[in-house]
């Protein structure tokens, strides 16, 4: 009896090992990746993370520089591991990934000086992606594999992938990347799911149809963006085929009001598509000879001509990021005769909006306010005592 409670009981703690990720939107895994996403904006401001990093969470590896400024972090919160991609950065390399966008193969090989990655991000050979973020993830592959394989050699194999940004683009091609991988490189007892904030898009329909259906539609794959951030709707993306078909009316209308902008955008790319992609192209040509400059030789396959992305689906909004009022200048508070001529609301506030500053281009971009945003829409009592509930920095 002994051994056999022994052989039970050793059965449970490896299975328990195993165990499939638990899938399906859960606000609070999602809090707890956006806080992570935000270590490297803390490090990068304050020096330390400690503030914004979520218990329980073990940080066990940080990457060096790969490729086009891009790094990782590793972190364990008992069978789970999490994968951090960093956003984009101020170096002139990372934007060049992020501008990068012509659209190659879905499968091929990248060559980088003396060595190749070969690559399956989907098995649709209609399918394309971003050129700039599929180079990243090549220059970033052996690490990251090294980093999954470790954590496999310690009983690990439920993994979240999460970032910010270009860090959440990254997370998305990795996730197509890992799962497209034969059992003799990678363990199939390895389950990924995603949760990526305010990321541009990745690929064309055919990649983002066959993406959705192998793990949007597990509930294993979540997008959380601000409807008035404006990176999520890049790179280019149009209604294609008939104008007013089923499939494209949800680019026209959103919450009931007409989208100008896209109607606009649809009608320009039927009419000069070709010429867009030819110059698109060539930038990315001019883009691929700077890199080789900076990183050594680079020969990517070769650009398709579709350059029409597509969002992939469980998108989760959060509501625009309230920019607080202040006053362009404060000495209006103490003088009596503007005082008495500007009128205030019942909010202490003055009806005069011009005499408030407006909110940064990119403050609905910032990686903090999604934080602060995720709170207010799931964790009100959280939200109501947070301390700061903005960074001056983002101000």
């Amino acid at each position: 009896m002994k051994k056999i409670a022994a052989y039970l009981f050793f059965a449970i703690i490896n299975l328990t090992s195993y165990a499939q990720l638990e899938y399906g939107f859960k606000p609070q895994e999602a809090k707890e990746m956006i806080a992570i996403c935000n270590s490297f904006t803390y490090l990068n401001l304050y020096n330390s993370d400690k503030k914004i990093l979520p218990e329980g969470y073990k940080k066990e590896y940080t990457s060096g520089i790969h490729g086009m400024d891009n790094k990782f972090q590793v972190y364990t919160k008992g069978k789970i591991g999490v994968i951090n991609m960093r956003g984009s950065t101020d170096k002139m390399m990372s934007w060049m990934e992020n501008i990068y966008s012509a659209m190659i193969p879905a499968q091929g090989v990248i060559k980088m000086q003396d060595s190749e990655f070969n690559y399956v991000f989907a098995k649709d050979t209609a399918a394309a992606v971003h050129a700039g973020y599929a180079l990243g993830i090549a220059y970033l592959s052996e690490s990251l594999l090294m980093q999954i394989k470790y954590l496999n050699a310690l009983g690990i194999y439920n993994f979240i992938l999460t970032g910010h940004s270009q860090g959440g683009s990254l997370a998305i091609m990795l996730r197509a990347y890992l799962e497209n991988l034969p059992s003799e490189v990678i363990s199939s007892k390895n389950r990924f799911k995603n949760y990526v904030f305010a990321h541009p898009m990745v690929g064309n329909k055919a990649f983002t149809d066959e993406y959705n259906q192998r793990f949007t539609f597990n509930n294993s794959n979540f997008s959380i963006i601000n409807p008035a951030d404006p990176i999520p709707k890049l790179p280019v993306t149009y209604a294609d085929g008939k104008f007013f078909s089923a499939e494209n009316i949800n680019t026209y209308f959103n919450n009931g009001t007409i989208d100008k902008q896209s109607i606009l955008m649809s009608l320009f790319m039927q009419k000069y598509e070709q010429t867009v992609s030819s110059y698109v192209q060539s930038i990315s040509q001019s883009l691929t000879n700077q890199i080789a400059n900076e990183l050594g030789s680079v020969k990517m396959p070769t650009y398709v001509e579709d350059i029409n992305y597509k969002k992939v689906n469980a998108t989760i909004e959060l509501n625009p990021f309230e920019y607080p009022k202040i006053l362009k200048d404060s000495s209006i508070l103490q003088n009596d005769s503007l005082m008495a001529i500007y009128k205030r609301g019942s909010d202490g506030h003055f009806l005069d909006k011009r005499l408030y500053k407006k909110a940064p281009t990119l403050f609905q971009h910032k990686p903090h306010n999604y934080y602060v945003a995720l709170l207010k829409k799931y964790f009100s009592d959280e939200y109501a005592t947070l301390p700061k509930k903005y960074l001056d920095e983002n101000l």
